[in-house]
């Protein structure tokens, strides 16, 4: 009889590893990019605002395409790691010119940055919808799923934490050094001792979906099953829900993380030393995803994913009512809602996976899953840069608004009607917060944590 797959401290580190790399991708596009494009090479904020859409969107297109081809490949070996690896030149490429771009001009500048994105853009989808499809199918149970995720996404936090903690304009070198060792060592280590689907063959795998309507003849008619392919995860219902709550949490955290550096130095006063309290609240997001698996291990996934978003709402509220030199206030807020990131981390992909087995079609969709799981992502974090460096240019909103004397002496509500970069930063995001509770209450996804099921045998040991 095949022994249990022991998930230990070996086998989650050896498949997380590689997350490290892709957090150093994550923050420089999202949080350092705006900010740095705008300030230092003097590029308009609506024209980043459009560039991030435009190559999200173009890339955007491709990952259900690529989530398809992922699945397609060939089962009798590990499908996952071709696309991993074919991914590494698009990174280093791509993330060479976000760093370095050529050029003397604003114009030049931003041309560079659109041919780095679309370039990074597509590396990173390559291996985010391989490795989040390998790890789906590690664990046969709640807590192991959302272990498999943690880790992934912890390891990839102190990717964030080194990146954020570093002006990109004057340490882009080390960074990007940095980062270039990890993604290999990465690799290395998770193709040569991480466990991979065959650890777990003893659940039987069905083929992968085709289509009901017969073999198809022509381009057309192969289009069209491609298509209604890609869109097959929609049939379900339950990921549908998922999606939709997904696409209102997401969108709310995407908004401050385009304007906290906006946020921190044009309302608190900061300057780059105070970096720190970034590092901080990623930390504790790192930090308290064990407590959040845990806890789903108790209520379930997605009740656990409720009780994050609950004390995040009224917290992040609270910033609405900070100004120049409330940093203690500030830092508590970046503290409390760090904690509850640990949830947005691990819960969410947890509960695709867990989608994915309740409809019977584990080891066979689940690039196709994450495809679209990707695409939702990269829509959110497109469509955040543009409303809300768009809206700012709109009000002609001015880095001293919040320190002129008229200002100071607004009251509070008036200040708020005032001051868009509070609308977009606090207010609108934590509206969002509170629609994505609603929509995960009612979305039927609750219930109790997944028990081993009963089938389940593999092949070996990796504690």
């Amino acid at each position: 009889m095949d022994k249990p797959v022991s998930v230990g401290p070996r086998a989650l580190i050896t498949y997380g590893l590689l997350g490290w790399a892709m957090g150093a991708v994550v923050v420089p596009i999202y949080i350092q990019v705006p900010y740095l494009y705008n300030r230092v090479y003097e590029v308009p904020s609506a024209w980043v605002g459009v560039i991030l859409l435009l190559s999200r969107l173009i890339d955007a297109v491709l990952d259900p395409a690529i989530g398809l081809w992922v699945d397609r490949r060939s089962s009798n070996t590990n499908r996952y790691v071709f696309p991993i690896v074919l991914s590494v030149p698009f990174l280093l490429l791509g993330m060479a010119g976000v760093f370095f771009p050529v050029g003397s001009t604003p114009v030049h500048h931003a041309a560079s940055l659109m041919v780095s994105l679309l370039v990074v853009h597509l590396g990173y989808s390559l291996v985010s919808i391989a490795y989040q499809s390998w790890g789906a199918e590690l664990g046969n149970t709640d807590k192991e799923r959302s272990t498999f995720v943690a880790v992934r996404e912890g390891v990839g936090i102190f990717g964030v934490i080194f990146a954020v903690s570093l002006s990109l304009e004057t340490h882009g070198v080390l960074i990007y050094t940095v980062f270039v060792a990890m993604l290999l060592a990465g690799l290395y280590v998770l193709l040569k001792y991480s466990l991979t689907p065959a650890d777990y063959a003893g659940q039987a795998r069905p083929a992968h979906h085709q289509s009901t309507h017969g073999i198809p003849v022509g381009s057309l008619r192969r289009l069209q099953q491609a298509i209604a392919d890609v869109l097959h995860p929609l049939s379900h219902s339950n990921f549908r829900r998922l999606m939709a709550v997904f696409l209102c949490n997401g969108l709310a955290g995407a908004l401050p993380a385009t304007l906290v550096p906006f946020y921190m130095r044009d309302r608190l006063g900061l300057t780059d030393a105070d970096q720190w309290v970034l590092a901080v609240y990623f930390l504790v997001g790192a930090v308290s995803t064990v407590f959040w698996v845990w806890l789903s291990s108790r209520l379930g996934l997605a009740w656990t994913w409720l009780c994050s978003i609950v004390i995040t709402v009224p917290t992040f509220a609270l910033v609405a009512t900070l100004g120049e030199g409330d940093f203690q206030p500030y830092l508590w807020v970046c503290i409390v809602t760090g904690f509850a990131l640990g949830a947005d981390l691990s819960m969410p992909a947890a509960l695709v996976a867990r989608v994915i087995g309740d409809n019977g079609e584990r080891g066979s969709n689940e690039g196709t899953y994450f495809g679209l799981w990707n695409w939702m992502t990269k829509l959110n974090l497109a469509l955040a840069p543009t409303v809300a460096l768009g809206t700012l240019q709109w009000f002609n909103y001015s880095p001293d608004i919040a320190k002129t004397e008229a200002f100071k002496a607004m009251g509070l509500l008036d200040q708020l009607a005032n001051d868009p970069l509070i609308w977009m930063y606090s207010l609108i995001p934590c509206g969002l917060k509170i629609l994505a509770m609603v929509l995960l209450v009612f979305s039927g996804l609750g219930g109790r944590p997944q028990a081993v099921p009963a089938n389940t045998a593999t092949h070996r040991s990796a504690a």
